[in-house]
């Protein structure tokens, strides 16, 4: 079901983006159907987002999660290649490392535990949580959805 245009308004001014028209960048939001960087169609898996300073909240681009999520059109204006996004993950998990590990530790028994719930799925399986993707695209869940 799609959001309205007053509350995905509602959500850019919460998450601190600041425009003069936000009726208009709402118009340019639902017609823009690649990324304004890596000119990435938008799918249901690649959704857009609404890039913006988080020090001014002024507005920059509407991009892919993938370029949102590395802030790679900043950090790499010249593009954003797998080799980039090799170091990217590396410098993360390098100056991160004690602290995910850390945690990791201090949550185990949680996070094992929530993998291995079980989820009743509309199509009326039982699944366990880590399995659920792979689920989704079993043909009894392809069927039940060809059914609806």
């Amino acid at each position: 079901m799609p959001i309205s245009k007053a509350k995905t308004i509602y959500n850019w001014k919460k998450r601190g983006l600041i425009y003069d028209n936000y009726d208009e960048l709402y118009e340019v939001y639902i017609n823009t159907m690649e990324c304004q960087y890596c000119q990435t169609e938008f799918t249901k898996n690649n959704c857009r987002c609404m890039d913006h300073n988080h020090e001014t909240g002024l507005f920059r681009k509407i991009i892919c999660n993938r370029c949102n999520v590395c802030d790679s059109y900043i950090k790499y204006p010249n593009g954003f290649t797998e080799q980039d996004r090799k170091e990217y993950h590396q410098e993360y998990w390098q100056a991160n490392k004690e602290k995910l590990k850390e945690y990791y530790q201090k949550n185990k028994a949680e996070i094992s535990a929530n993998r291995k719930e079980k989820i009743k799925c509309d199509c009326n399986s039982i699944v366990s949580r880590i399995h659920i993707a792979r689920h989704n695209r079993s043909i009894k869940h392809t069927e039940y959805l060809n059914s609806i």
